[in-house]
């Protein structure tokens, strides 16, 4: 059965659409995606550029609706952990429905993401032996999971302007760099709990698995650098006019 893609719109904001440019559009650089990267279970890149284009249409659009009504964008609804768990929930989808290959793991707190597709049963599994973990952030690395192990790892790192006032002067949220490596069980450090501490087990990727991520990148952008203030700065060179700003219909 062939998988539904979402039409892609794209028009120009006209000068009476300028209070919405905080919610357009951004464009993926040609230049960023790295067609010689090492990627697993047969995953193109081209099939993860298109699932990165159907988050930003899908990011437009919901917050040209909500601007359009007067409500904040969802970067200002929702915050935090919570933002980054949504955007994962979004990469994580539309790659499942872009690749020939993956699928996303249907199962509700299955392990990992993506699994290879038709391979379990309903494409859902609680601990799948294989497949690619998915994370975004917009930390440029100390990012944490939950399971200390030999596997491969996706990192998607954004960019969210919570600072510009006012808000309507705000860049939309933006790709900055996408990266996939198969880690070790030592790239992690594991911390548990201590006595009657509730606290959550977390895993950390440390410096080496790190360094492994950010050598296999899928995507980077072209001003790239990983301390976040200069990247912020970065960013700001590259506001756009008006007329470069898309929006839906």
């Amino acid at each position: 059965m062939a998988r539904r893609k979402p039409a892609r719109r794209a028009e120009t904001f006209s000068m009476e659409d300028r209070q919405f440019r905080y919610v357009s559009r951004p464009t993926l650089f040609d230049e960023g995606f790295n067609e010689d990267v090492d990627l697993p279970f047969d995953l193109q890149v081209a099939e993860v550029r298109e699932a990165l284009e159907e988050v930003y249409d899908f990011l437009r659009d919901i917050n040209y609706f909500l601007a359009s009504r007067g409500y904040d964008r969802l970067e200002e609804i929702i915050l935090g952990n919570s933002l980054s768990g949504f955007i994962s929930e979004l990469v994580v989808k539309r790659i499942g429905a872009n690749s020939e290959t993956l699928a996303r793991n249907e199962k509700i707190g299955g392990h990992p993401d993506l699994i290879p597709r038709d391979k379990y049963p309903d494409n859902a599994a609680l601990r799948a032996e294989d497949g690619i973990e998915v994370k975004t952030s917009i930390q440029s690395g100390g990012w944490q999971g939950h399971n200390p192990e030999r596997s491969w790892v996706m990192v998607v790192q954004y960019s969210v302007d919570a600072l510009t006032e006012p808000v309507q002067e705000r860049r939309p949220s933006e790709i900055l760099k996408v990266m996939c490596a198969l880690l070790d069980e030592e790239d992690w450090s594991f911390s548990g709990r201590v006595g009657a501490s509730r606290r959550t087990p977390t895993a950390s990727i440390l410096k080496s698995g790190t360094a492994k991520l950010h050598a296999n990148a899928i995507y980077e952008h072209p001003r790239y650098v990983r301390n976040q203030n200069r990247m912020r700065a970065e960013l700001d060179a590259l506001r756009l006019t008006p007329e470069q700003y898309e929006s839906p219909d």
